[in-house]
């Protein structure tokens, strides 16, 4: 068989490749580089797979730093429909809770803000979010502030420990309304779709202050004095 590299009527001695050579190299070399990029494909994916679970665990904990902030720093002002009746000014549901708390600190802002995170089923998918609202604004204020703090979930619920009557045991109930004190406990779970890869600890905040020690109660305003 002829050489490739051979001159015409040249010498049998001179090394070099048969075609059948070349063709089996290239065959191996095409095998070699699919492999290889395969392998780097799939590097690449799964880099990027782990980068963006990464991000959305990064983004749950932060979340719920903010959520354990705000309402373990829950401030129990104390109002009344009535002199014989205070109340204090915290209100949960099963998928929204409203409360008094201080402002963050990376926010900027200062004194207390009023927090409504609720479960909104706007825009034909459900999320979990956050308004908050300085606690002397007025009603035409338009400074409140809309945070989306978990997209597109599929349920969240909120449960509040504590005993909801008077002489009742502590337990946990689906509704904080018209009591005289804040819950012991939060619960918040948040559960996603069934092919959604994210995840969310269960969240439970222990309420710090109990009771609105610098209330001077005026029956009158049924609110606080100078507030």
């Amino acid at each position: 068989m002829s050489r490739l590299c051979e001159p015409y009527g040249g010498r049998g001695n001179e090394a070099g490749f048969t075609l059948v050579e070349m063709i089996v190299a290239l065959a191996l070399f095409s095998m070699v580089a699919v492999l290889l990029f395969n392998n780097v494909k799939f590097g690449v994916l799964a880099w990027r797979s782990g980068s963006a679970r990464a991000d959305e665990l990064q983004r749950s904990v932060v979340t719920q730093e903010l959520l354990r902030h705000l309402l373990g720093n829950a401030y129990p002002m104390t109002s009344a429909e009535n002199a014989l009746q205070p109340r204090v000014d915290f209100e949960g549901t099963k998928e929204a809770v409203e409360f008094l708390s201080d402002a963050p600190g990376v926010s900027g802002g200062a004194g207390r803000f009023r927090f409504k995170l609720f479960v909104d089923h706007a825009r034909e998918r459900t999320d979990l979010v956050m308004v908050a609202t300085p606690e002397l604004a007025s009603a035409q204020d338009v400074s409140a502030t809309r945070t989306l703090l978990v997209s597109d979930i599929d349920h969240a619920d909120l449960a509040y420990f504590g005993a909801a009557a008077p002489g009742a045991s502590g337990q946990w109930n689906d509704s904080w309304l018209k009591q005289s004190d804040i819950p012991g406990l939060v619960r918040l779970r948040v559960a996603f779709r069934a092919n959604d890869p994210r995840t969310w600890p269960e969240l439970l905040v222990s309420l710090r202050v109990r009771v609105d020690v610098s209330c001077v109660y005026d029956p009158i305003t049924m609110r606080c004095r100078g507030r």
